[in-house]
């Protein structure tokens, strides 16, 4: 039988320990933390994996494991100045809100050295998607996907999630992105329009 010393357990409240309460009138109070909501994130992505052993592995080594798309989401593939543009800034922080707010919340990731946002949406969307100045991951493509821990306020990692996924299986709606990405084209048309007279 395991015992538990009790005495040096420290009660945390729960906006403090990064958790959400909510009230179950049958079984009293349920206390769900972000580090749960990031193990099934972590769970779900890994459904695209070839081998989540080894997709892990690379999570704890690297920071970004392959993952296939097609099978759990896709990814739309957009420029760093098509963002900019509509995000009508290039400070992280407030490109990472534009784009949470532009994509209800949808699941967006950056890569630093290639200066390109990808950006998570069903899995099925390729066979439809035409918006010009991107890229739709089709399926048996490889991407390389941040942990759902790993968001922008670590600087120093070449990948990391502008909007981390809330939930397994929430992707950004594909018309959002399509507006997203059209606002900002018209908006770098219009900025070398001006430039140019």
């Amino acid at each position: 039988m395991t015992t538990i010393d009790t005495t040096a357990i420290t009660v945390v409240p729960p906006e403090v320990a990064g958790c959400t309460t909510t009230q179950d009138p049958e079984a009293g109070t349920l206390v769900h933390t972000r580090v749960d909501d990031e193990l099934d994130v972590a769970e779900w992505l890994l459904r695209a994996a070839d081998n989540p052993a080894r997709a892990r592995a690379e999570w704890q080594a690297m920071d970004v494991a392959l993952l296939r798309c097609g099978v759990s989401f896709s990814a739309i593939r957009v420029s760093a100045d098509v963002v900019y543009a509509a995000a009508r800034s290039e400070d992280r922080v407030q490109v990472d809100e534009y784009l949470a707010n532009a994509l209800h919340g949808g699941p967006v990731f950056v890569d630093r050295y290639s200066d390109r946002y990808y950006l998570l949406v069903p899995a099925s969307t390729c066979a439809t998607w035409r918006v010009p100045d991107t890229v739709c991951l089709i399926a048996n493509s490889f991407l390389g996907v941040p942990h759902p821990s790993i968001d922008s306020s670590r600087c120093l990692v070449r990948s990391s999630w502008c909007v981390p996924p809330e939930r397994p299986e929430a992707v950004c709606q594909a018309d959002a992105v399509a507006q997203l990405v059209n606002v900002g084209r018209f908006l770098l048309a219009a900025a070398k329009e001006t430039d140019s007279d």
